[in-house]
């Protein structure tokens, strides 16, 4: 799917409102010899958040002009059809690269969309989601250009980030002899976003919660819920993609070690 081609892009231009001169705060005139520095830090931004609240009151006032109960929807909760578990990457917005209506995704995001089972913040967000929420779509985006996979790559230590990193070195040993023979750099990076997209949704395969909900569904319907979803995106091009696996080939060597549950 090409997200330029589908506009998607152009709906939130009209929201954005450019940061003029004329609603630039006000700044004592005794100021600080590098102080021009922090405006520059800034990047034309308001120090206040002026310019955002005054954007999001004009989203609202839109919003409410186009769907006159698309707030009132909300008061009785959260009813999403779909778990996003993405990368922070400022380039990818889940609702809008999937063209969805607000509401239909319970978004989790982290530095290279990592599912690592020992994070208690991602774990609480998907039992959150399968229990309370029933989503029967649970969906890992990766994107190409993604610096904690360039990062991976390096030979260095990035102090605190890199106990994260290591998650994403751990996928490129598992991978090694498929990564190791490929000579272009930038290929052999695309591949291993995509590998690492596959790892982590072997993650999410193996958590309790999933587990027991994908069992209970296929018991009653025949059809295992929640299903779970490998895509890549390309900032450079708006291109969603998902990545074909087949999950039983994928899990059959070693489903008596991760089944936490007797077939």
């Amino acid at each position: 799917m090409r997200v330029a081609a589908l506009g998607l892009f152009r709906p939130l231009a009209r929201h954005y409102r450019p940061f003029t001169a004329a609603a630039a705060p006000r700044f004592p005139k005794k100021q600080h010899p590098n102080f021009p520095q922090a405006l520059a830090a800034l990047k034309g931004s308001d120090p206040e958040l002026k310019d955002i609240l005054a954007q999001s009151g004009n989203w609202a006032d839109e919003m409410k002009g186009r769907e006159p109960d698309f707030f009132s929807r909300f008061e009785k909760g959260q009813f999403p059809n779909y778990l996003y578990i993405g990368c922070c990457d400022a380039r990818v917005d889940p609702t809008v690269l999937m063209n969805v209506r607000y509401g239909d995704l319970f978004i989790y995001r982290n530095v290279g969309n990592l599912v690592n089972v020992s994070d208690l913040s991602v774990l609480t967000a998907v039992e959150f989601a399968m229990d309370r929420l029933k989503v029967p779509h649970i969906i890992v985006c990766g994107h190409y250009d993604c610096g904690a996979v360039r990062a991976s790559y390096k030979q260095m230590d990035h102090g605190l980030i890199e106990n994260w990193i290591r998650n994403i070195r751990d996928v490129q040993r598992i991978h090694h002899a498929t990564l190791s023979p490929m000579t272009d750099e930038e290929a052999r990076h695309r591949k291993l976003v995509e590998l690492n997209v596959v790892e982590q949704c072997l993650n999410v395969l193996k958590i309790g919660s999933v587990q027991k909900s994908r069992m209970e569904s296929y018991k009653k319907t025949g059809l295992a819920l929640p299903r779970v979803h490998a895509l890549v995106f390309d900032p450079t091009t708006g291109d969603l993609k998902k990545l074909d696996v087949n999950w039983k080939g994928e899990t059959k060597d070693f489903d008596y070690i991760y089944s936490l549950y007797p077939k």
